[in-house]
């Protein structure tokens, strides 16, 4: 298995853990069985990205950014270095329209069909819950352009929304 492989067993295998120990027909002996199958994957997928990770230089080296962003405004409202700096910020703008005076209840959903992770954030006010059009997308930033992985694409008739690596 490579590192990503190993990382996705990982989470599959920590999801199914937590099902097992704290879902319905609990088996807490089945959900620490894959706990620690799962611990086993995530440490595979640790030691197969040390190598590439320390041999890259750092101008080399793919950056995960967090977009958060208005479904309304052409740009961003900003740039983080991670997803809970992003929400935090986009919290905040909806916080200044309702007032001190108005209880906020926020929640982030993980839109799954997307191609790459977004959440969204719907905001509860009293009973009533209502998509806020804020969003926040994991956006990665390549370290490096590679020529023949854009050659690839191009002759295998798909393009990357960026125009390719």
């Amino acid at each position: 298995m490579t590192g990503p492989e190993h990382y996705r067993q990982a989470e599959q295998l920590a999801d199914q853990a937590h099902h097992f120990t704290y879902g319905d027909g609990a088996d807490p002996v089945v959900g620490a069985a894959l706990a620690t199958e799962a611990q086993v994957h995530a440490t595979l997928a640790l030691a197969a990205a040390l190598p590439v990770a320390q041999a890259a230089p750092m101008a080399a080296r793919d950056v995960t950014v967090y977009r958060s962003a208005y479904e309304h405004e052409p740009f961003p409202l900003g740039l983080y270095s991670n997803l809970e700096a992003a929400q935090a910020h986009c919290e905040a703008v909806v916080s200044r329209e309702h007032g001190d005076d108005v209880a906020l209840f926020f929640d982030w959903i993980e839109d799954e069909d997307e191609r790459e992770p977004l959440w969204e954030l719907v905001v509860r006010i009293g009973v009533d819950e209502q998509p806020s059009g804020y969003t926040v997308a994991a956006v990665v930033a390549e370290g490096d352009y590679t020529p023949e992985v854009d050659a690839w694409v191009k002759s295998a008739g798909t393009s990357t929304p960026t125009g390719g690596r």
